[in-house]
């Protein structure tokens, strides 16, 4: 089977887990994802099956959307409802309009520091497995940008507040999370997340596994879920798309500014992605028959 879900992952699942529930359903070890959701966290997980794989390097990742409940006083060392207590703290009442003037500072372009317990890799090995370990090392920061933040809701006696976040690719919400809680002078982790959208993909064309697996989903082809992020050329010459096939149409010729192109027989079959190169070319990337 080819083709792609769009999964609304449940909490509890690691997102390879979901993907080989699918793998073993429809009988396939070509199974991919498109980023990863930890545990604890829910929502969308865009899943490819078959050849469909060969097309998630080429889907646009660079912003996701989130809703995260951020419990204040209490602090883990995963930074997330999963780890273990490490400080607690009592908490004061907060006005919205607090809330909302520290939520603007977390507005922009930041520099983060990924949590020990997250999955980045550092001198070949994944950063929990050191913590698993006991080992310290030093996570190295990165650029981060938060396009835009919005507080949902507030509620003082339980100490959480739930909050909207639009960041780029690369952002750990934990550490927003964190960091939030710090600049309202307590500390922080999150007991709750949710991904709601994967650049223009959103939430509402997701389906839980359980749909998928009792065959009430419709698996969406390359085609249709590719032409959101890229445009479609149709090529009604079968020698043409042989040609490609075989290698031989190394530049695709196409009047427009697009990044990437995706080349499509008169049957509506995936052929080709172009890119553009270096010298503003379509070039050849990779076949996808």
């Amino acid at each position: 089977m080819d083709g792609l879900f769009f999964v609304n992952k449940d909490i509890g699942m690691t997102s390879r887990q979901v993907g080989a529930i699918l793998g073993k359903k429809f009988n396939t070890k070509k199974v991919g994802h498109l980023g990863t959701l930890d545990p604890f966290a829910s929502g969308l997980l865009i899943v490819a099956m078959g050849k469909a794989t060969k097309s998630l390097a080429y889907f646009k990742d660079s912003i996701k959307e989130y809703i995260a409940t951020i419990s204040l006083g209490v602090a883990t060392d995963s930074l997330d409802n999963t780890g273990k207590v490490i400080e607690t703290r009592e908490v004061r009442e907060y006005s919205v309009e607090e809330i909302n003037k520290v939520l603007n500072e977390f507005k922009g372009k930041l520099t983060q520091t990924p949590p020990l317990t997250s999955a980045i890799h550092i001198s070949g090995k994944r950063a929990y497995e050191y913590a698993r370990s006991g080992v310290k090392i030093e996570v190295p920061s990165r650029e981060i940008e938060v396009y835009d933040n919005r507080l949902i809701s507030l509620d003082n006696k339980k100490h959480t507040l739930e909050v909207y976040f639009k960041v780029s690719k690369g952002t750990y919400i934990r550490t927003l999370g964190s960091d939030l809680a710090n600049r309202l002078g307590t500390i922080g982790h999150l007991s709750a997340l949710s991904r709601i959208a994967v650049d223009n993909f959103k939430i509402e064309e997701a389906s839980s596994l359980e749909d998928i697996l009792n065959d009430k989903v419709q698996i969406k082809s390359v085609v249709d879920t590719l032409s959101k992020v890229m445009p479609l050329y149709v090529v009604s010459d079968d020698k043409f798309s042989e040609d490609i096939k075989n290698g031989k149409i190394k530049y695709f010729e196409y009047n427009s500014d697009t990044d990437s192109l995706l080349v499509i027989d008169k049957n509506n079959n995936p052929i080709a992605i172009y890119q553009k190169n270096s010298e503003n070319k379509l070039e050849f990337s990779r076949g996808m028959f």
